[in-house]
């Protein structure tokens, strides 16, 4: 076998190997439109998903999903890619850190943050470095308006934690929730009447688990 032969082969399985190294970073994470929708995405890193809406004066994001990895990173510049509009809010829907860890680049950028009142309890409380504490927070509804979108984040009691919001876009008919809907295996009367207020609520797409839109 010539030399140039062999010179071949080992940049042609460097060429393949740089391609599958690339592939997979890029599986890592992506972003895709909520059919149906204009301004309504979903961005997801490895097996967690987060909600986004883009409107003409800014951005409303939900969780940061950045726990012990730079998620964050990717989903500021795959909204960045969309979008020059500053991100205004971030939306916890929840406590658990899975899920809210690593939102300090969306607080560098001036979004203000937004959980039920016992997430805010239970962040401030445990004091975790790669948390931030929520600046303002949900008793049992608010609306917020931005840009001509309105958002409605409800809170309809203990489920998986005690601190999920129920995140409605009522003009798109979007519902987004995380970790709490299994449609195909709830059985119990209690998950029946946790899951009730939300089937009252008039929307097309729901979110079940991790925010499949």
């Amino acid at each position: 076998m010539s030399r140039a032969h062999v010179v071949g082969m080992v940049l042609s399985v460097l060429a393949a190997l740089a391609a599958t190294a690339q592939a997979q970073e890029q599986s890592l994470f992506a972003t895709t439109k909520v059919e149906g929708t204009e301004n309504v995405y979903i961005f997801r890193y490895v097996r967690h998903q987060s909600m986004f809406i883009v409107t003409r004066e800014g951005v409303i994001a939900t969780d940061p999903i950045g726990l012990r990895r730079p998620a964050a990173k990717a989903y500021i510049e795959e909204i960045q890619k969309i979008t020059k509009a500053p991100i205004k809010y971030v939306i916890y829907s929840h406590s658990h850190f899975d899920h809210i860890a690593g939102g300090q680049p969306f607080k560098d950028l001036g979004a203000v943050f937004v959980a039920h009142r016992n997430a805010k309890s239970r962040i401030a409380a445990l004091k975790r470095p790669d948390v931030v504490v929520p600046d303002q927070t949900v008793d049992r509804k608010r609306t917020i308006t931005l840009g001509g979108t309105t958002l409605e984040l409800v809170y309809v009691g203990k489920n998986h934690s005690d601190s999920t919001l129920v995140m409605r876009l009522p003009k798109e008919k979007v519902i987004f929730t995380v970790d709490w809907i299994p449609r195909k295996r709830c059985r119990s009367g209690a998950w029946q009447t946790l899951i009730s207020p939300t089937s009252k609520m008039d929307c097309k797409r729901s979110s079940p688990w991790t925010g499949i839109v």
